[in-house]
């Protein structure tokens, strides 16, 4: 392990509340597209003063405040504007927060929040944002609609699939590896026993934590119901059928399927002799430095991996291929606008202005870009500014999203489903239950929404 990084990975141990990284040199920064300040001041026109107001923003994203907070005295200066970042408490979900937050009266201002989230409060609690200048740049691909009604900023763009070290991998092997060749879980599992043979104990990583197994890993069953493109259909059509009792989880095709890849995950594991006791920052250091060549997760990871690995390593993504060649889903991943920040329509009209003048400064101002991209290591969802082409696992990512081969992510989960089915598949993990009592106790939980 290079402890001269381990700094970088700390900061980034938390789920895939995952938007950190170190910073770059200012000789990496990504080039902005558009002129920010007649850009963030384009709407800004005989808009209500706010010089004085203080917003705040319950951030849910572990470690983001590092790379904005040195930036707020200065946003201070040129808008007059206070800005305030509250993360919420270890071992709350967003959701948990903010209905904290409500039931105190101590709403923020902004609040960063999953996707699910915005479709469950979205139209009690948000601001519609249609109007804003940012929707027309890349907001409406990915910000989260009910009824047609846009309720919140897409802050970055995430994805998950089986992520591969190519160094690793190719170094192991004595040859390249084409990734386009793994096309079927038999594929997959052939180079894992090659992997083995050429000297790789443990060619897999499967980390333990909830949200990866429950909201991660299940949220494919819902995802891969149908079609790639009737994912919020298909979806709530096997929720329905789930809590109305119509449906067992354990006949159903595609839960099958991709616990038939788990169980492969969990034969070349790396923590498989005591997989409940996996550490997260370990599951980095052993994907970064190539003591496995492949890790269920999703680019978020990038921050803490660049900061184990050396600087020639390379890496990708690869989807979470199943056992049949025909299955679309075989060469697909997912790809979300993940983390989506939703404005309070109860603020008072200074605050919600300033709110708006924040999200704008996001996606214009350059000093925002060089955050996001160079020093917080994401994806933008946003045509004004690139993400860094040192990120090269938002890179993966992205040239997925340049050929359309990505799903949406389902978001009819509700709040607790990645805390309640993630300990019911963490017991499959350790080997606490069979397949069928795993199916059995997600069929309960559904069966308890009624």
């Amino acid at each position: 392990m290079k402890l001269k990084k381990a700094l970088a990975v700390f900061l980034t141990s938390a789920l895939f509340l995952s938007m950190t990284g170190c910073g770059k040199s200012e000789t990496e920064k990504v080039p902005a597209k558009s002129t920010s300040e007649e850009s963030a001041q384009s709407s800004s026109k005989d808009k209500v003063s706010t010089d004085g107001v203080t917003i705040s923003i319950l951030n849910s994203t572990s470690g983001l405040e590092k790379f904005f907070e040195p930036a707020m005295e200065d946003y201070y200066e040129k808008t007059g504007v206070t800005v305030e970042w509250r993360n919420i408490n270890e071992g709350d979900s967003p959701y948990e927060a903010i209905q904290k937050m409500y039931a105190a009266g101590d709403t923020p201002t902004l609040a960063i929040m999953d996707c699910n989230d915005i479709i469950e409060l979205g139209p009690d609690k948000a601001l519609p944002l249609d109007g804003e200048d940012w929707v027309a740049d890349g907001g409406d691909t990915y910000g989260i609609k009910v009824d047609d009604v846009l309720y919140s900023f897409p802050f970055s763009l995430q994805g998950r699939g089986i992520l591969f070290n190519r160094t690793a991998i190719e170094e192991a092997l004595g040859k390249e590896f084409d990734e386009t060749s793994i096309k079927t879980l038999d594929d997959f599992t052939a180079i894992c026993d090659e992997l083995q043979a050429a000297g790789m104990e443990y060619p897999t990583c499967l980390s333990k934590e909830d949200w990866s197994l429950g909201a991660h890993y299940m949220g494919l069953v819902f995802e891969q119901q149908g079609g790639k493109d009737e994912v919020a259909k298909t979806g709530d059509a096997l929720k329905a059928s789930l809590t109305d009792g119509s449906a067992n989880m354990i006949d159903n095709d595609r839960f099958n399927s991709i616990m038939d890849t788990f169980d492969v995950l969990m034969k070349y594991n790396i923590n498989g002799k005591d997989p409940l006791a996996a550490d997260y920052e370990m599951d980095n250091c052993y994907f970064a430095e190539g003591d496995v060549a492949f890790w269920f997760n999703g680019n978020w990871v990038w921050e803490a991996v660049d900061g184990y690995a050396d600087e020639d390593c390379e890496y990708g993504m690869l989807p979470l291929v199943q056992d049949t060649e025909d299955d679309i889903f075989n060469g697909l991943v997912n790809a979300v606008g993940s983390k989506q920040v939703m404005i309070d329509k109860d603020a008072k009209e200074a605050e919600i202005q300033a709110a708006k003048d924040f999200l704008n400064w996001l996606v214009y101002d350059e000093t925002a870009q060089d955050i996001v991209a160079n020093q917080g290591q994401l994806v933008p969802c946003y045509n004004t500014f690139d993400a860094s082409e040192e990120n090269k696992l938002g890179m993966a990512l992205k040239g997925y999203v340049d050929e359309g081969k990505t799903f949406d992510q389902y978001n009819g989960l509700p709040g607790d489903h990645w805390a309640v089915v993630g300990a019911h598949i963490q017991k499959y993990l350790g080997g606490q239950s069979t397949r069928e009592e795993l199916a059995s106790n997600i069929d309960s939980y559904w069966q308890a929404q009624k």
